[in-house]
């Protein structure tokens, strides 16, 4: 008996010092729910050093005993539940405020030595261990229970409640990393883990060390090559500065020699300047006195016009047609106003006397009500005198009458009762349903008025609706006709409009012409200094090309565009020194094509032959190859077609992304947009006098149209009232047609009212009839029984009735009845009348009252516009007079203009003709200024390129060749109009100096220029050394030598001696980590495969045992199998169970049972390995069936031993029936604690 005894103390639900025990071989713990069963598996687990989150405890100190014992009533029986948990401050007696709990196994080994494991633990979570008696620490503590194959990390002892379906669901990894634990080689994982990273790290150093050391070659090799090529760079350097510093001396000499022979051009000019400006300042005092004249003519004519249209607009916006326009819109308003209000009022007034009139007869009727209940009141008053009145003693003696009666045919009145019951049940439902029948006639009634009226409402909003419609549509057609006559008064004005813009156009182009003409010269002579000053100008694209044929001519111009006068260079610099020098000169502007850098597409040769009558642009002009690059350019893939229909085939049908451009210079765009009309650039017609002055009469014709239209166009005024009238008669519109829909919706909803009460009242006389049949049928009854019983009550009350004067009994009776009903319906039918006819009194006089207010108010209304209509007609006569003045006073205005407008020609005739003469005289004049400013300009533009090169060589460090001076007085700074002269003023006698440009005191030493060199045709001698320079320049720039390369050499191949060192170490390296990383996976393999073979051949034997019955004596079959044979631990293993008879299905498709008893074939396979000494199983049997429980209880008992202990914690008869002892726990209420009792069973083995 390995496991003898557990000893517990204030250890959860065991309160105090308890033993538990002994065990056997094979002992099953028992009893009831909540006793402290599981607590007993905790005990075990807890002493043998399992943590506490496996104890159903979040901390240790949750394990001390906090119950308390209950209060006992006077019968001994406990008061309340037990309270395990309650708090040690709560209600109670003040027991069980355990401050530590310990737990004590004690133990038999093989040589039946007892060993004794303790543990304590104190509510501050403190834990203590003791073995034999004796405080050591965990490690001692664990290590004597591995000593006895007791493995806690592993719980190779103990199996929890749901343990076992935990097993059964596992999957793959988790089952393997549960092997890899029991066998012992998941605690080399940490070393292995370790070992394989250092394994990684040794590998990948390796590999680094033998890239570095190869990449290290390659730079050895690299080096040796850029060596040779740093000598030859060093060489063509060397060439390129000779060439360079030739170069600049050629230019030099060059620029030296052009500024002398401009300053000597400019002193030849400026004689022939002094009798150019005599003659031009005549000529400007002639044009200045002619202007005067014409000034002065010019502002009469415009005074005259502000007159006229300060007249037009006094007119227009003071007190004129605005005026009359509002007065009238006035007029109509106040006259429909006044017939508005006379409608009303006339149907104000027939509803006045039909208020009246009803009004009048509510009066009659409260009246004639009031007589009736004072007859009423009278007549009751004398029935009540004349009644029966009964003395004291007669009404004792009808008292004892009635009493004597009433024990009369005892049965008869019964019977009458009930029935007088359901009379009142029959009579409550006759009178409901002819209430609801009256009601709904009085409400059916109600309808048929409120659709009356509404019918009457209804055809008023349809006459309303009529007439507002009517008036709506004639305002409209009013309006209408204004807009129109307004729309083709401003079509009119537009169209004069338009000619008068072509008039002024075409007076304009007049004056144009010449300044044309004058900036097509200025722009020749530009273009001519250009091509003189620097030699890269060709020339303007238009002069450059020429069309193959006449009929070209437009469709190119129209292909150029913009371009057509644009100016061909050589070169981008010169470009830039032309675009300063126009600026300088202040020349206008000009677009530049340098054919170095423009950048051209390919022409698309497909185009060629496109289409028959389609050709490009480019084949249809003449033009010189040097410029190929340029009309490239200007024309691209534009195509000239013949025709509208070859434009349209080729963009259209064909889908081309081309400008095609037609003979008449029609432009398809790329984007479909087509561009036509008559060209602009052809501005060649020439104008005379006679033609401008039929303009001009033109331009007056036109104006006066313009102001008569004015005139007649229809006011603003008119319009807006007309506008606002248009929208106040839609508001009202809008409002009656609302209301007539709502009235119509209203109309219509009480129609279907009518008929559904209708309908309801057919339904519900079926059902009054049915009611009425039954009242009576019971009434019938009651007067038969009603009859007997009077029988037997006229002969007790025979004597009685003599004596009083009535026939009987029930006479008396009912007449003292009737009269006090008579009088309370009498006076509640009066009451109601009056009360009703009250309020329609009071109603209708508020209506008439209202009414009577109504009218006053449209008399008013009639009055007062009336009055409006005289006051307005009296204005409209003083404003129409008014107008008549001021229009004869425009007449005037307008003929006196007429006279000034013809002085005013005569002075502009001779200002054309004196200004003819003074642009003659200016031109010649500033032909000549132009051509002393093209020499200094040229003269400066000399000056600055000398600069830049004189700094070109300071910062380049070139070592020119000098007699006198130095290169570092040249100045740096970058703005250059600081180094040149300023413009010299001219002097007394009008001519111009020479500029001055700074040398900077320096002297270059020509003496190595040859002869050639010296001559004009320096463009050759540079065009030479460029292309010298060029061609090093290019041969340097290929190149891409590393100067440094020497040095870098001697620096790698020392590199390289310390790399290959590094490699070695680190192949050394590797090797070493390989081999340990193969040693730790060897040793992990063999404990994992070791565990995993045991475990794989016991387990089908363990299954087999468990499963095999009568019907299946062999068994079912069960086997594990590995996902990875190499290294197992790292991937799953696979569990197959199949029961007897029963084909092989997945573990997650067995029943509840069928896993349980593969889980626990799993854990004996498991256990059997390192078998612990004993095995504590808590409710494995919990899914299983009585047969399956008998099979385990079988196992058990066959298996268990003196070396191996099973103790099972289970409900199930069929199992621990079978166990050699029972340890029975149950609950003490009267200490509030788990007790436990001990019973051998082998006592009672056959």
């Amino acid at each position: 008996m390995p496991l003898i005894r557990i000893e517990v103390c204030d250890f959860k639900s065991y309160r105090g010092h308890q033993v538990i025990g002994p065990f056997r071989n094979f002992t099953s713990v028992i009893g009831p729910n909540g006793a402290g069963k599981s607590n007993l598996m905790d005990a075990i687990s807890f002493v043998l050093g399992v943590k506490s989150a496996q104890l159903r405890s979040s901390q240790l100190k949750d394990l001390v005993y906090r119950g308390r014992r209950l209060a006992r009533s006077q019968d001994g029986e406990g008061a309340g539940p037990s309270q395990q948990e309650e708090d040690d401050d709560g209600d109670g007696d003040g027991e069980g405020t355990a401050s530590k709990a310990w737990v004590l196994a004690v133990y038999e080994d093989a040589d039946k030595k007892e060993w004794r494991f303790q543990r304590t633990i104190s509510t501050t979570g403190a834990s203590e261990y003791k073995l034999n008696g004796r405080v050591v620490t965990y490690s001692a503590y664990n290590a004597a229970l591995i000593q006895h194959n007791i493995l806690v990390k592993a719980k190779n002892f103990l199996v929890f409640q749901g343990d076992v379906e935990a097993v059964a669901s596992q999957s793959p990894k988790e089952l393997s990393r549960l092997i890899d634990q029991i066998s012992g080689s998941l605690e080399l994982a940490p070393d292995y883990e370790k070992a394989r990273e250092a394994l990684e790290r040794a590998t990948e150093n390796a590999t680094f060390n033998f890239t570095k050391r190869r990449g290290i070659a390659g730079e050895i090799k690299q080096y040796k090559e850029q060596k040779s090529e740093a000598e030859r760079f060093e060489a063509l350097c060397q060439e390129r500065d000779e060439l360079v510093l030739r170069r600049i001396l050629v230019k030099l000499y060059h620029i030296q020699h052009s500024l002398e022979e401009h300053a000597r051009a400019i002193k030849e000019q400026n004689q022939t300047l002094a009798g150019l400006r005599a003659e031009q300042r005549k000529h400007e005092k002639a044009l200045e006195d002619a202007r005067a004249d014409q000034a002065k003519a010019r502002s009469n004519v415009m005074q005259k016009e502000k007159r006229i249209k300060k007249a037009e607009k006094a007119l227009e916006t003071k007190a004129c047609r605005p005026d009359l326009v509002r007065i009238e819109a006035q007029m109509k308003h106040a006259e429909r106003k006044r017939e508005k209000a006379q409608q009303e009022l006339e149907k104000l007034q027939q509803t006045e006397a039909e208020q009246r009139r009803k009004l009048q007869s509510l009066e009659a009727d409260l009246q004639t009500v009031q007589r009736a209940a004072d007859a009423a009141q009278e007549a009751q008053r004398r029935a009540a005198q004349t009644s029966l009145s009964l003395s004291e003693e007669s009404l004792e003696e009808y008292r004892k009458l009635k009493a004597a009666a009433s024990v009369l045919a005892v049965d008869e009145r019964q019977s009458l009762e009930t029935l007088k019951r359901d009379e009142k049940t029959t009579s409550r439902t006759l009178s409901q349903l002819k209430d609801k029948l009256e009601q709904l006639t009085q409400k059916r009634d109600k309808l048929s008025d409120e659709e009356r009226t509404q019918s009457q409402k209804k055809a008023e909003l349809d006459e309303k609706v009529a007439e507002l419609s009517a008036e709506l549509k004639r305002v409209k057609q009013e309006y209408d006709n204004q807009q129109s006559e307004r729309i083709r008064i401003e079509q009119l004005e537009k169209e004069t409009n338009e000619k008068l813009v072509d008039i002024y156009e075409k007076l304009t182009q007049a004056g144009v012409d010449q300044q044309e003409s004058q900036r097509e010269t200025r722009l020749k002579e530009t273009l001519a200094n250009l091509q003189r000053i620097f030699p890269g100008v060709r020339g303007r694209v238009v002069d450059l090309c020429k069309p193959t044929q006449r009929k070209y001519e437009t469709a190119v111009s129209v292909v150029l565009g913009r371009n057509i006068d644009a100016i061909v260079v050589d070169e981008e610099k010169t470009a830039i020194d032309c675009i300063e020098y126009m600026r300088n000169q202040r020349a206008g502007q000009a677009t530049f094509i340098p054919l170095d850098t423009i950048q051209v597409k390919p022409i698309n040769d497909k185009f060629r032959a496109f289409a028959k009558g389609a050709r490009l642009a480019v084949d249809v002009i003449h033009y010189d190859p040097a410029v190929e690059r340029a009309m490239h350019h200007a024309c691209g893939n534009a195509l000239v077609c013949d025709t509208m229909e070859v434009a349209r085939y080729v963009c259209y049908e064909k889908g081309q992304e081309v400008k095609a451009v037609t003979l008449e210079g029609t432009i398809i765009h790329k984007s479909g947009l087509i561009t036509g009309g008559k060209s602009s650039t052809q501005n060649s017609k020439k104008w005379d006098e006679k033609d401008v002055q039929g303009l001009q009469r033109v331009r007056d014709n036109l104006m006066a149209q313009l102001l008569e239209l004015g005139k007649s166009k229809p006011r603003g005024k008119e319009s807006e009232v007309l506008l606002a009238e248009v929208t106040r008669l839609e508001s009202t519109l809008s409002v009656a047609r609302d209301d007539l829909k709502a009235c119509k919706t209203r109309l219509s909803g009480i129609k279907d009212e009518i008929k559904h009460l209708d309908r309801e009242i057919r339904q519900l006389q079926p059902d009054l009839r049915k009611a009425q049949a039954a009242y009576d049928d019971v009434k019938g009854k009651i007067d038969a029984l009603a009859s007997v019983i009077n029988a037997a009550e006229d002969d007790i009350f025979a004597d009685f009735c003599r004596e009083i004067g009535v026939a009987n009994i029930r006479e008396y009776e009912e007449r003292q009845l009737k009269l006090v009903q008579a009088e309370s319906e009498a006076r509640l039918q009066f009451d109601t009348q009056i009360a009703r006819l009250t309020h329609s009194i009071r109603f209708a006089q508020d209506q008439l009252k209202m009414t009577e207010d109504r009218i006053t108010t449209f008399n008013d209304i009639i009055n007062t516009e009336g009055a409006n209509l005289e006051r307005l007609e009296g204005e409209r006569t003083a404003a129409q007079e008014e107008i008549a003045e001021a229009e004869e006073a425009i007449t005037i205005l307008q003929e006196e203009l007429k006279q000034l407008s013809e002085v005013l020609e005569e002075k502009t005739k001779k200002v054309e003709e004196v200004k003819k003469t003074t642009n003659k005289a200016a031109k010649a004049l500033d032909q000549a200024l132009k051509e002393v400013a093209t020499h200094n300009d040229e003269i400066e533009k000399l000056g600055l390129e000398r600069s830049a090169l004189y700094r070109k060589c300071k910062l380049d460090e070139i070592k020119l060749p000098l007699v006198t001076g130095s290169l570092k007085n040249v100045p740096m700074e970058e703005n250059l109009r600081d180094e040149v002269a300023m413009d010299v003023d001219e002097d007394e006698e009008g001519t111009q100096q020479v500029k001055r440009v700074p040398d900077f005191g320096i002297e270059v030493d020509f003496e190595s220029l040859d002869d050639d060199e010296r001559e004009d045709n320096a463009g050759e001698t540079l065009k030479e050394l460029d292309e010298s320079i060029a061609k090093v320049n290019a041969e340097i720039e290929h190149m891409a030598p590393n100067l440094k390369a020497m040095d870098r050499l001697d620096d790698v191949e020392a590199k390289l001696v310390e790399t290959e060192k590094e490699a070695e170490k680190a192949r050394t390296d590797s090797k070493k980590a390989r081999e340990q990383f193969n040693e730790i996976k060897r040793r992990r393999c063999e404990l994992f495969n070791k565990a995993y073979n045991h475990i794989s051949e016991r387990i089908d034997q363990v299954y087999k045992d468990l499963t095999k019955g009568k019907m299946a004596p062999t068994g079912g079959v069960a086997y594990l199998t590995l996902e990875d044979s190499e290294e197992p631990y790292t991937a799953g293993i696979k569990y197959h169970a199949m029961p007897p008879m029963k084909r092989f299905r997945d573990m997650e498709q067995l029943s509840g049972g069928e896993k349980t008893i593969a889980a626990l074939a799993l854990l004996f396979a498991i256990h059997s390995y390192q078998p612990s000494p004993f095995f504590v199983l808590d409710e494995v049997d919990a899914a299983l069936d009585n047969t399956n429980v008998a099979k385990i209880a079988n196992y058990i008992r066959t298996h268990a031993s003196e070396t191996f202990q099973f103790i099972v914690i289970s409900l199930k008869g069929s199992l621990y029936e079978r166990s050699n002892s029972l340890v029975g726990i149950y609950r003490d209420q009267d200490v509030n604690s788990s007790r436990t009792l001990t019973l051998d069973l082998t006592q009672y083995d056959d």
